[in-house]
């Protein structure tokens, strides 16, 4: 009974992906990507803070159907990447490549959707952090 309590734990806290924390549910919020230009704008009045991470979202782009598209954020001036991923509208639209990219992310994305169908949306994130 003690081996099928322990293993059953274990295959909830795999599939949940671990344990949320009060902590970390109350901190949620502040962890949202924001768009690149909110970041631009605070970083020019406040001047960025030391250390920490910002997820900065570029914009939406449109990928047609059969065809792929590549969309790039940059970070805030003062800040480098230092990972990065993205964001798409559906699951017709797949990634075919996710790399950093000067002071930014790029992602490329094929919209799978057959000729005529939907357009589909990639959207480029970085997560940018002060520089060493």
């Amino acid at each position: 009974m003690k081996r099928t309590i322990i293993l059953a734990m274990a295959a909830v806290a795999a599939l949940t992906g671990g344990v949320v924390t009060t902590a970390s549910a109350e901190n949620a919020a502040d962890d949202k990507p924001v768009a690149a230009t909110d970041k631009a704008r605070e970083f020019a009045e406040d001047g960025p803070e030391i250390g920490g991470f910002d997820p900065v979202e570029g914009a939406a782009l449109n990928v047609a159907p059969q065809t792929n598209g590549r969309a790039f954020v940059a970070c805030p001036a003062g800040r480098v990447p230092s990972g990065g991923g993205g964001k798409t509208s559906g699951i017709r639209i797949f990634f075919t490549d996710s790399f950093p990219e000067g002071n930014g992310w790029v992602i490329r994305g094929t919209n799978t959707n057959p000729v005529g169908g939907a357009t589909e949306t990639i959207r480029a994130v970085v997560v940018c952090t002060a520089p060493r």
